[in-house]
């Protein structure tokens, strides 16, 4: 089942973080305390799905920000063809879904609408790939089902494709 009634909007003072709980304490106090001050000073952005009937319930959220990656650890599918410098990505820090939505494919909704968001500014200033931060294994096997693959030398980091990604997008109707 997809849940398709929510929308997306950056993170802001009238959005309610202290309902939130997807599970892990670590993610949950990082929208609750961090989130909204890191998108106001332009470290990470945080982008959030809420409920279509109530603007205020966050269902889930990602944070995105720029980054690069040494050559060397990428596992030669993103820097093929690529100077041997280092390879702009965007790093997709945190992804979350409350725990009463877990299950609904809200999770996978937010990685594509992400990986948009990260390739339409990729479009401007350069960008090949999401570089993403597992929590743990579970998680890390979660985002292989979209085609990630492990760094070389830090398992639980992956690199998503652009490439994967708008091939999904375009699959989805989402471009």
């Amino acid at each position: 089942m997809m849940f398709t009634d929510w929308h997306e909007a950056a993170i802001g003072k009238t959005h309610n973080r202290m309902n939130f709980d997807c599970g892990d304490a670590d993610l949950n106090q990082f929208l609750q305390r961090h989130a909204r001050q890191n998108h106001e000073k332009g470290t990470t952005k945080t982008y959030v799905a809420l409920d279509n009937s109530d603007v205020t319930r966050i269902h889930g959220f990602y944070s995105v920000s720029p980054a690069s990656l040494i050559y060397a650890q990428d596992p030669g599918a993103i820097s093929k063809g690529l100077g041997r410098y280092d390879v702009p990505v965007f790093r997709l820090g945190r992804l979350a879904v409350d725990k009463s939505m877990q299950g609904q494919g809200l999770g996978a909704q937010l990685l594509l609408s992400a990986g948009k968001r990260c390739i339409q500014a990729a479009l401007q200033v350069g960008g090949v790939a999401l570089l993403i931060d597992a929590k743990n294994k579970q998680v890390c096997d979660w985002y292989k089902g979209f085609g990630a693959v492990p760094l070389n030398d830090q398992p639980l980091s992956l690199l998503l494709s652009f490439k994967t990604l708008y091939a999904a997008l375009s699959a989805s109707g989402r471009l």
